[in-house]
């Protein structure tokens, strides 16, 4: 197992998707993601938003295709997967931008709905032969009890933060 560094990104589309695909014909999809950290300032008393730092994501093969078919400018997006910075020299300046190789992509339904349309082609690849858990029943005697003090994971609600 190699040693990289995860990470997990939320924030917008910030480019159209551009794909191409390598001289070994694996398909790749380049786009920038956005973000920008919300907080509240207790000084102010009111919310404010920190720089946007943009991120360069980048994706191959299957991910690749479905991202070029799913995504567009605007869209809010969870990203995950190894982090790196890419860096290169144009007119005597060295440049740097952080970069993602995704493993995973979404659109983040903390903002609107979405529908999943399974890919037949991928159906007896390694990925999709691997078994869906079943979901434990209500009744599941190892459900933790919840009395009427404790809150659970369902009564915790997350107030939409525009970005």
């Amino acid at each position: 197992m190699t040693n990289s560094a995860q990470i997990v990104l939320t924030g917008y589309v910030g480019t159209e998707p551009k794909t191409w695909t390598t001289n070994s014909n694996t398909p790749v999809c380049n786009f920038r993601v956005g973000s920008t950290r919300r907080y509240f300032s207790t000084k102010e008393n009111q919310w404010k938003s920190a720089e946007t730092t943009w991120v360069q994501v980048k994706s191959f093969r299957n991910l690749a295709t479905h991202a070029m078919k799913s995504l567009s400018v605007g869209d809010p997006v969870i990203i995950v997967g190894a982090l790196s910075i890419d860096s290169w020299e144009k007119d005597g300046v060295r440049h740097t931008i952080p970069t993602i190789e995704a493993t995973s992509i979404g659109h983040n339904l903390s903002f609107g709905d979405g529908m999943f349309k399974k890919d037949e082609s991928l159906k007896n690849t390694p990925q999709q032969t691997q078994s869906v858990p079943s979901v434990p029943s209500q009744n599941s005697s190892s459900q933790a009890a919840v009395s009427e003090n404790e809150s659970s994971a369902h009564d915790i609600v997350d107030a939409p933060v525009n970005i």
